[in-house]
């Protein structure tokens, strides 16, 4: 490629983040004008995440090429990558042969990689990675398009870092400080959509609610301290023992909810079941006593034709409140009957 051309093509990509048009479509439009400024068949950007870098930005031939594309399949662990070796060098790594590279990611191999040039956003990849590669044989990568690669980096590092801080605050925004649970806010915006999902796919929702029996008692007797270290050892109850795709959420005080896709009324039974015996098996010793503290639970489910999460959370509030009735410890299902 001319160097006229480069500079034209370079000047568009950053017009392009001038814009904010990464805002549009997740970087999936820059990051397609950074691969054919290098000629390449794919660019990324990698997010840390747990000591891996994940490619949830992508330039659009990546989803293309691989099908059923998922991030998590072809995340590359940080330090054994040529990833960790563009920190060591505080630079730009060069792969001009990817099926050879000693650190070679068997996913990325197997879909055929044969040159990768990368580089970190920040020098000590605490932001993530910037990489172009190629699937077909061509041109090897030089070290004027490392160069090139690691200031385009630089100007995204301004990007991503805003983006970082705003994707935390969300996070403090939807979750519980005292157990780490999803909170109400979250389970009103999210829950519909899942909602309108199971509308559109046409499968059953059901839904959960806890609450801890007596709770009230535990808190005037011991404390609010005590009170809460109960809580958070039923908040990681409730994780431990709910499937990925399900909502755990702390709805308020002693109640919480977990909303389950695609679950019949019997499947949530199992659920809550395994999870108010985990909790009856537990034994919290407040300063020279050792009690035990039992939850109820309520579950309503709805057909995808006539849901809303109003009446999940109405219908399953009331059956909880039977179980309470009928003794507590238990697990209670609603019925139109009641």
């Amino acid at each position: 490629m001319e160097c006229e051309e480069k500079i034209r093509k370079l000047l568009e990509i950053i017009e392009s983040v001038a814009n904010k048009e990464y805002e549009k479509d997740n970087w999936t439009g820059i990051l397609d004008k950074v691969a054919d400024l290098f000629e390449a068949d794919a660019a990324a950007i990698g997010e840390v995440n747990e000591g891996y870098l994940v490619y949830n930005k992508v330039s659009s031939k990546v989803r293309e090429s691989i099908e059923n594309y998922r991030p998590e399949d072809f995340k590359v662990p940080i330090w054994r990558s040529a990833a960790g070796e563009a920190i060591r060098k505080k630079g730009y790594v060069i792969v001009n042969d990817y099926q050879k590279y000693p650190q070679a990611v068997v996913s990325w191999k197997e879909v055929g990689l044969k040159r990768l040039l990368v580089t970190m956003i920040d020098p000590e990849g605490l932001l993530g990675s910037l990489c172009v590669g190629r699937f077909r044989d061509g041109a090897p990568f030089t070290e004027e398009d490392g160069k090139i690669l690691k200031s385009l980096a630089f100007i995204f590092s301004f990007i991503i870092r805003e983006e970082i801080r705003i994707k935390k605050l969300f996070e403090k925004a939807i979750r519980d400080p005292l157990t780490n649970l999803y909170n109400r806010y979250f389970l009103e915006e999210e829950g519909k959509r899942e909602i309108d999902r199971a509308k559109r796919y046409r499968y059953t929702v059901s839904l959960i609610m806890f609450d801890l029996d007596d709770f009230k008692r535990v808190n005037d007797t011991y404390g609010h301290q005590e009170g809460d270290k109960v809580l958070i050892k039923f908040a990681k109850i409730l994780k431990s023992k709910v499937r990925s795709t399900d909502m755990p959420v702390r709805y308020g005080g002693e109640e919480f909810i977990v909303l389950l896709p695609n679950t019949t009324p019997n499947e949530a039974v199992i659920v809550a079941e395994r999870i108010r015996k985990v909790m009856e098996e537990v034994r919290f010793r407040f300063g020279s006593e050792e009690i035990k503290i039992t939850v109820s639970a309520g579950i309503a489910s709805c057909e995808p034709e006539d849901c809303s999460l109003e009446t999940l959370i109405y219908r399953a509030d009331k059956a909880m409140y039977r179980a309470k009735r009928e003794g507590k410890n238990r697990v209670a299902v609603f019925s139109l009957i009641n």
